[in-house]
């Protein structure tokens, strides 16, 4: 069995193929024992483990796989299984799906194309990303170039654009938003036990307890500190996507505008199981750089019809950057 820390994109793809065995026999050994791994990688770690009867729930487990000869056949009880927890970003991938099923990284959302803003109002879309080193370490590049060229001394503000985010890698994004969000602590994953795993940004670095996940050495630093910022959500921004939501949260000069997120504001864990299987286990709860939890769907500051949200972004960021300016005039005596 492999844990790897992992905020994934949320996919959804086919279900696991059928046990054939007869339903009244019990699960072979084999299968008790692997459904026995399975339920100790979910006791051990999920992220509301004290909510459940775990004993109650192997029993339900062993007599979903009755007649079960293999892991194979008690595919269908663990799938079950995981969605008796009740938890959307908990998934159980098989080894080898059904034919016509696709596979855990077969699917990926589309991306959606940048809005078209004044000249004085920056825009940064940060979409979802996977990928390889070399393919992530681009995708920095890439937002990072976007932020140099729309960066200019009269911009009254930015808008980052997380609407269509479905997550994926997280600290790609931390950092190619970095200069937007500023050096500070932006927020914290929270797990079972209460352990705090605490995101960062320094000089073109994500750090999650100092440690470095994501960087880039020609990191870019805007012309104006601390600008003012809209960012804009909708019911497709979820996973890693309400990551980048909840870090902005407690931002000065910030204000969200849209739709309510998709509700899966939590972190997942990767966990291969010895039949080459995957889960995909929710263990951590998102909290923002003021310890508040999430672990839910986020409300915009300022719902809005999807027509209505750019424009009222807009008008914000001008009236924030009027009195912002208007605030830092010394007073004439």
């Amino acid at each position: 069995m492999k844990r790897l820390r992992y905020f994934g994109i949320l996919l959804f793809v086919g279900a696991c193929c059928r046990a054939d065995g007869a339903e009244h026999l019990p699960p072979y050994p084999a299968v008790r024992s692997y459904l026995e791994e399975v339920a100790q990688v979910l006791q051990a770690n999920f992220l509301n483990r004290a909510a459940v009867d775990w004993v109650a729930f192997r029993q339900q487990l062993l007599t979903k796989a009755a007649g079960a000869n293999t892991p194979e056949q008690a595919w269908p009880a663990v799938t079950a299984a995981i969605q008796a927890l009740g938890d959307k970003h908990t998934q159980f991938y098989c080894a080898r799906p059904t034919e016509g099923a696709a596979p855990l990284a077969a699917w990926q959302p589309p991306l959606f194309p940048d809005e078209s803003v004044p000249e004085d109002i920056g825009y940064l879309r940060i979409p979802w990303v996977v990928g390889s080193p070399p393919q992530l370490a681009a995708y920095i590049t890439q937002l990072q170039g976007h932020l140099r060229e729309r960066d200019t001394p009269g911009l009254k503000g930015w808008i980052v654009d997380l609407r269509g985010n479905m997550g994926g890698n997280m600290w790609p994004m931390l950092v190619a938003a970095g200069p937007l969000l500023g050096e500070d602590t932006l927020g914290y994953s929270i797990d079972a036990s209460n352990t705090r795993t605490a995101w960062r940004y320094e000089k073109g670095k994500a750090l999650a307890n100092g440690d470095i996940e994501a960087q880039t050495a020609s990191y870019y630093t805007l012309k104006t500190t601390n600008p003012v910022v809209a960012v804009l959500t909708d019911s497709l921004t979820a996973s890693s996507g309400e990551a980048m939501t909840v870090a902005f949260k407690g931002r000065k000069h910030t204000r969200s505008f849209g739709a309510s997120t998709c509700g899966v504001s939590t972190g997942r864990s990767r966990f291969s199981l010895s039949d080459g299987s995957v889960l995909l286990l929710t263990t951590a709860v998102f909290a923002d750089r003021r310890l508040v939890r999430y672990g839910h769907a986020i409300a915009p500051d300022e719902p809005l019809r999807p027509a209505e949200t750019v424009p009222r972004a807009i008008r914000w960021i001008r009236e924030e950057f009027t009195a912002k300016t208007q605030a830092g005039r010394p007073q004439n005596r």
